[in-house]
């Protein structure tokens, strides 16, 4: 009859035992997904990093463009403030 008791008991346990094992299999499999999420968003994140390089070049060759612009007008005012001053001066000869 002790023997008969000792066999359930055992297989009690070893049920629960294989219900905690299938549990924490099942955790595994979500730790998992979660890594699989990190990696995603790190790959987003360094996506978004890209773009903002990409704007901050363009940024940059806007930059350029408007310094460009800057120094033509600038040559182009200068041309203008020359040929006021030649007028002017043959209007006083």
């Amino acid at each position: 009859m002790g023997s008969a008791e000792l066999l359930k008991m055992t297989h009690s346990v070893d049920g629960k035992v294989m219900g905690v094992d299938d549990r924490v299999k099942g955790v595994e499999g979500k730790m998992q997904d979660v890594r699989d999420d990190v990696q995603d968003v790190r790959g987003d994140v360094q996506g978004v990093g890209n773009k903002v390089q990409n704007v901050r070049g363009d940024v940059r060759d806007v930059d350029d463009r408007v310094q460009d612009i800057g120094k033509d007008i600038s040559i182009r005012v200068q041309g203008v403030d020359d040929k006021l001053d030649q007028a002017n001066r043959s209007l006083f000869l």
